[in-house]
């Protein structure tokens, strides 16, 4: 048994009142009203260079600039629903807070995967059950893409748990998540040195919560925010062993965005000195350990690129991005490390009869592409 409230979405700025930081600090530890601290949106990215190039480079859709730094405000609510697997915090009438469950909603706009939601004549219901997990107090961070890509978590969840812990709210309010991996759990060590309370119930009462609206894919316009994040873990990142490896991040065991010719781009970077690297292999210490040794990181766009954050300071970043899934995300993680970010825009996508079956079959495959293969080589050629 139990309520159905229907769901609408809203803006944390629109329902939630802005205070000072000292207000925000005593609502925290007084039974006072739901409100918001706005975080100055300021972008301290270490380097300005970058370079872009490739065939289809008169089709990027982007300006030729870094995105700028978005706004990011922690928030504290009370008597909330909260959906760990999810990232969403609503209030029980059902208004749910956008930041929260943004990534939740880019997979399903109408909510209807959501646990416990049904669609009935476009509007989306919760069914809340009487007998739900109750939390005294808890922080939220990790928003839906997060419990599953790596880039998400480093790039959008990490900076949102960084932001309450700088705040002192993670010894009142402890963070909270799903069941983790150790990779994730690992990290939250190196950002913050707490502990994560897992928790695998689809749906909790929580009476007072805190969370940040960079939770919110603040890796499209991520500010100093991030560079702080970064600062963090290297500062509890084992310690590089050695300098100037240059790395290509392989993709071939993906089927997503499938490089129809990847492995004889591997064949021609490993002449020319490069490590072939499958970084879903490594734990996230050593991915991290492995970057800081870098001169030189070569990939495909995708989740493994975001260890261009841990780049050391000057080194080359170069991307390739299929015409059809551009992005500026892992050039804005680049710019926070002080690295030199270079994209290749190639042609894409290629007829998929000339993809691999074993890759078209399987689940999440997307498209295939191929690289001007020499061409690209003389761009990396000029990085090195």
């Amino acid at each position: 048994m139990g309520q159905t409230t229907p769901l609408r979405i809203v803006e944390e700025t629109s329902v939630l009142p802005a205070t000072h930081a000292e207000a925000f600090k005593q609502g925290t530890s007084t039974p006072r009203s739901a409100m918001r601290l706005d975080l100055p949106a300021r972008d301290e990215a270490a380097t300005e260079a970058f370079e872009l190039g490739g065939p289809a480079l008169p089709v990027w859709s982007f300006e030729h600039r870094p995105p700028s730094a978005r706004p990011v405000s922690l928030c504290l609510t009370r008597e909330v629903l909260h959906l760990p697997g999810f990232g969403a915090i609503l209030s029980p009438d059902g208004t749910v807070l956008k930041a929260s469950a943004r990534e939740a909603l880019e997979r399903w706009p109408d909510l209807s995967g959501l646990p416990g939601v049904r669609v009935e004549d476009g509007v989306a219901h919760l069914t809340i059950s009487d007998t739900l997990p109750v939390l005294e107090q808890a922080a939220v961070f990790l928003a839906w893409g997060g419990v599953f890509n790596y880039g998400h978590f480093v790039l959008d969840c990490l900076p949102s748990l960084v932001a309450l812990d700088e705040q002192g709210l993670l010894e009142r309010y402890p963070p909270i998540a799903p069941p983790l991996k150790g990779w994730q759990r690992d990290l939250i060590a190196m950002a913050v040195g707490k502990p994560v309370r897992e928790v695998k119930a689809g749906l909790v009462r929580i009476g007072a919560a805190v969370h940040a609206t960079s939770m919110d894919h603040y890796l499209h316009g991520p500010g100093d925010l991030l560079g702080r994040t970064r600062a963090r873990i290297l500062a509890r990142a084992p310690t590089p062993r050695t300098r100037g490896r240059r790395l290509y991040f392989s993709r071939r065991g993906h089927s997503m965005r499938v490089m129809v010719n990847e492995p004889a781009l591997e064949a021609a970077l490993r002449a020319r000195g490069f490590e072939i690297v499958r970084p879903e292999r490594l734990s996230a210490a050593d991915q991290i350990q492995m970057m800081q040794e870098a001169d030189v990181l070569v990939g495909p766009t995708g989740a493994a690129m975001t260890n261009a954050l841990f780049a050391p300071p000057g080194a080359r970043i170069v991307e390739i991005q299929p015409q059809n899934f551009t992005s500026q995300w892992v050039w804005a993680a680049s710019r926070c490390a002080g690295a030199e970010w270079r994209g290749y825009v190639c042609a894409s996508p290629v007829d998929p009869r000339t993809v691999a079956w074993r890759h078209r079959v399987r689940r999440g495959f997307r498209f295939g592409y191929a690289l001007a293969l020499d061409d690209f080589l003389a761009f990396v050629d000029a990085a090195l």
